[in-house]
Parts: C-alpha cells; structure tokens; sequence
C-alpha cells in the first residue's frame, strides 16, 4: 500500500546559501512550463502503472509557489484528477513567504491543498541576508495573514537555529516572535553546512566558523520549553504540533512506509526497493514524453538495511519504536536484532524501553545521530 505520495518542484526565485537540494534559480517561464508539462505526464505514468489512493500528497521542492499563476494551477488540477480521493487525510504544499499571493493561496484552497508549510528560517534581517533568504518579516506576517484569510487553519513555519553568530538569547526571541502567530506546528533545524554550498565556500575561507556544538544543544533545550509553554507537543527531534496537527506525511517516511514521488531527482520507496527518478532535466523530460517513467538509480535494501532503518527512523518520534510491530515485520524483537547496540544505547543512558515502545531518553534526542550509528551494521 502506497501511504504518501511526493511532488518535487525544483524551482527557486533565488537559490538559499546553505541549500543542497536539487533546485534551480526561477527558469523563464517556457522553461517551468516544460517541466510542469513533464510532470504532469509523469503523474498519469505513474497513475497507469500504481493504485495510487494516498493518504498524504506533499508538493516541495524548491519552491512550489514561485510557479506562475496558470502553471500552478495545472499541475494542481491533475494532482487532484490523479491523486485526490476520499483516502486523503493531509495534503501539503510548500511556500516561501515572498511568492505568496491571495490569488495563488485561493487557488491552493479551491483545489485541495489543507496544509501550507512556510519556510521562515529566522525573524532577523542580518541572519535572513546570511541563509540568502529573498524575504524580510513583515512578508511573513502577510504571508500568515493571507493564508488565514485564505482558509487555511493548518500551517507549518520552518525555523532555523544554530546560524553564524546567532545568541541563545536572540534564538529565544525568534521562537517568541514567531510562536504568537499562532502556527499549528512548526519545525526547528539545526543549520548544516554542506559541502558545495556557499556557505561551505565561506567557511572554507574562514570568513565564517563552525557553529558552538554546546550553544546549539542549549538552543534545542530553549526550543522544547518555550514549545511547551505556548502549547505545542514535542512529536519528533524536529518537529513540534499543537494536538491533532502531528505532520501524517514525514511520519510516513519515519514509520518507513512506502511511498511513491515524482519530479526530477525525487526519491520513491516500496520496501525493500529505493530509486532516484533521473536528475538531469533533459533526460528526465525526455524519457516521460517518451512514455517511460523517468527511473534512475536503484538499490534493494538488504534485510538487516531495513530493520536498521526502521529503527533509527522509528527512534526519531518521541512515542518510539513498538517493539510489536517490529517482531511483526522482522521476526525478532530489537534485543535479538541489536543485542550490543541496545545493551550500549541502555547503559550510556541514551535509550530507555517502557510499556512496549524502545524511545530515545532527554540525553538520547540531544546526541540522536550518534545513537543511530550504533544501530548500523
């Protein structure tokens, strides 16, 4: 069963500095409409050839929103011919507040579109010009605004935390500021300098340094009380939702259910298979017109692969790892599976095993990657 189905848009009106992602600075717009043109017939490939009845339908990239009016409505209308049953619980379109315009938001709504996630990234002009971000504040005030009047009552803001000479105390005052608007979740990133972006550049020149490992731990542990004071649950390492606003798409990916996405580059999984659809977009476009979904890379996840992913991603949610469900789809219990990672995990204190659920401790969440090795062989 395909729980969730993704949509990539690789599309940006300016390429962030610390982004690896695959995207592209705003094409014209013959350009876009190739790829639209493109995807779209990917979709009925891939509508021919799977039961497609999802439950989530997540359209990212990029930035879906810097789409033109007309072109965003036409993927939008085969998205909902193709995709939109009475199985859909949650379907979630990306923005960046800069893009946003009534008439895009009504069109959003019209066609089906409950949730908006807006990346925001910070409140503070110095730290926004850093991340190469094309917005100020007050657009994301707006932004807000119009989504509300739009009828939008399940937004996600994106926050960054960890910046170049950002403070403990200025990242306080971002949460503060951004938590009175009132989003139902929000989700809260370390900044990663990756390699070949052009903050990676910089920091190779030493024009920036790495960020404090010990000042990015006491932003976490700020992040998960100011959270709860202004009513938001902890559900994941990342991410925070008011009751009954838990993100159902990347729970998808975190319980290691299948999922099917398409677009350049994107990435699809029906257990145990994996594959890339082709990243270049002369060849991606080339092969859908030619009648072809667009596969590229593949791999076949060994047995042991997949109980270790199903752990590290299970780990990642507050609620844990049911040990049930993982003798159900293994046929032994984590103990039998990980003998030496679960006795380590225990005595360093990081993972804790109640009421049937293995859950990462207080000490575990903060230093999670390190307990996800343990769990790969």
């Amino acid at each position: 069963m395909i729980k969730a189905v993704y949509i990539h848009i690789p599309f940006c009106p300016q390429k962030c500095n610390y982004c690896d992602f695959l995207s592209f600075q705003q094409m014209k717009e013959e350009r876009m409409a190739a790829y639209v043109q493109a995807l779209c017939q990917e979709l009925r490939l891939g509508a021919a050839q799977y039961e497609l009845q999802p439950q989530t339908i997540f359209i990212g990239g990029g930035t879906p929103t810097c789409l033109p009016l007309e072109l965003l409505q036409q993927l939008l209308e085969q998205v909902q011919e193709l995709l939109v049953t009475p199985a859909l619980q949650e379907y979630t379109v990306e923005a960046n507040p800069g893009t946003l315009t009534a008439e895009k938001l009504n069109l959003l709504r019209e066609l089906g579109v409950n949730r908006l996630s807006l990346g925001v990234q910070s409140d503070t002009v110095e730290q926004l010009s850093l991340l190469g971000r094309i917005h100020d504040y007050q657009e994301v005030e707006q932004s807000v605004q119009m989504a509300r009047e739009a009828g939008f009552t399940n937004l996600n803001l994106d926050l960054m935390y960890g910046i170049t000479n950002q403070t403990l105390e200025q990242w306080q005052a971002t949460l503060q500021h951004v938590l009175a608007l009132e989003p139902e979740h929000i989700s809260l990133y370390q900044l990663n300098i990756e390699e070949g972006t052009p903050l990676y550049q910089r920091l190779q020149k030493g024009e920036i340094e790495l960020f404090d490992d010990e000042t990015a731990e006491e932003m976490y542990r700020a992040a998960q009380q100011i959270t709860k004071q202004y009513g938001y649950e902890q559900y994941e390492i990342s991410n925070y939702a008011r009751e009954g606003f838990a993100s159902e798409h990347n729970q998808v990916y975190w319980r290691t259910e299948n999922y099917l996405a398409f677009g350049l580059g994107a990435c699809s999984f029906i257990s145990p298979r994996r594959w890339n659809n082709l990243t270049h977009l002369h060849e991606y476009q080339q092969a859908v017109f030619n009648g072809q979904l667009p596969q590229g890379e593949e791999e076949s996840l060994t047995h042991k692969e997949r109980m270790s992913e199903t752990v590290f991603m299970a780990l990642r949610m507050n609620k844990g790892l049911k040990e049930a469900d993982f003798k159900e789809r293994f046929g032994l219990t984590l103990e039998q599976a990980f003998p030496e990672a679960c006795r380590k995990c225990q005595q360093e204190g990081w993972l804790e095993k109640e009421v049937g659920y293995w859950r990462l401790t207080e000490a575990g969440r903060v230093l999670g990657n390190l307990v996800f090795l343990e769990f790969i062989e």
